[in-house]
């Protein structure tokens, strides 16, 4: 299925590095032939006030109105050189919230934001934005890194993206988020990358002292390398279910890309064993991947909180763009965030 994005919301914040953001953001507007939407959210300090004197409340919201006139103000001086058609939105209210609250309401696409590499207690108290919008956004979320990375250049836009890694798990996440990074390598004449991480099984391999447990009889005598010799035997054959079940793997990645596709992509499988989130970073970086795709997964909210998600980690650690694809359900995507 061909994604052809019309709709692509630039998420600022009039950081540092919101030149680079938005060139990402144009460069693939240009691309995709698609409205670029400038949206900036003003936290809404008035609540914050809501309980003192009448008097401070007004002032809460003369600094509100005080914000507004500055984002119009910055808005003015970073749209000078953008020739692509645009819409300029600012929210009012909790960041996360309002911007899936706009994109609803504009019918967005894709939603293009950065993360600043947040970790530690403040992260797991607050959260960031990002975050938030993994759990929440009904479209697509393209994250970039404010930091450790190249973005393209600002005098033309020109975005390329040669190399294209989609993480698949054989969901129907995975799915929507392999039809996105299809879409994309046909629309940027990019290499494919798929693969697949096994994560391994805990204790697959059992000790020699462990068949004592597991084997029943008489041990007394057995020798050492009566135990070594079953080790073995064991070893052998989880190699070999474990080696059947990659090819299995490796096959089905393959065939997930249509025929009539193969005659223009020839796509990259790889099957890797560990820690998804940490093998997905390494062979990124190994290969030099410009754009990572991966889909949300579910989690409960112990996991959530204390754990993360394997695409909340990568797109933490990632050496470049990651683009998170969520699939919702049409009554969550009607309704919003509660």
């Amino acid at each position: 299925m061909r994604v052809q994005p019309k709709t692509i919301m630039c998420a600022i914040d009039f950081s540092d590095f919101t030149d680079e953001i938005l060139a990402y953001s144009i460069g693939l507007c240009k691309k995709f032939h698609a409205k670029l939407f400038l949206v900036h959210v003003i936290t809404d300090v008035t609540t914050l006030f809501e309980f003192e004197h009448n008097e401070t409340s007004i002032h809460a919201e003369t600094l509100h109105k005080l914000h507004i006139q500055n984002a119009r103000k910055a808005f003015e001086g970073i749209v000078k050189e953008v020739t692509i058609e645009y819409k300029i939105v600012i929210g009012k209210g909790n960041p996360a919230e309002e911007i899936v609250r706009i994109a609803l309401k504009e019918k967005i696409d894709m939603v293009i934001t950065a993360t600043h590499g947040k970790s530690g207690i403040k992260r797991l108290l607050i959260g960031s934005v990002t975050e938030k919008l993994m759990k929440t956004i009904h479209c697509p979320l393209l994250v970039l890194h404010t930091w450790d990375h190249d973005f393209i250049p600002q005098d033309n836009y020109d975005m390329r993206l040669k190399k294209i890694l989609v993480g698949c798990d054989f969901s129907q996440d995975s799915k929507l988020a392999f039809d996105y990074g299809l879409s994309l390598v046909q629309e940027y004449q990019a290499e494919l990358y798929m693969t697949h991480v096994i994560k391994p099984t805990e204790h697959i391999e059992l000790k020699a002292s462990d068949y004592i447990n597991v084997i029943p009889g008489d041990y007394r005598h057995w020798h050492t390398a009566d135990y070594f010799e079953v080790q073995k035997k064991v070893t052998e054959e989880n190699r070999e279910r474990i080696n059947k079940l990659r090819s299995r793997l490796e096959r089905q990645l393959y065939f997930m890309v249509p025929e009539e596709c193969r005659k223009w992509c020839t796509p990259h499988t790889v099957m890797l064993t560990g820690e998804p989130y940490k093998e997905l970073i390494r062979y990124a970086k190994d290969q030099e991947i410009d754009m990572i795709v991966l889909g949300i997964r579910g989690h409960t909210l112990w996991e959530q909180l204390m754990v993360g998600s394997t695409t909340d980690r990568v797109i933490r650690y990632a050496p470049c763009p990651v683009l998170a694809i969520r699939l919702m359900d049409a009554n969550t995507e009607k309704s919003g965030p509660s």
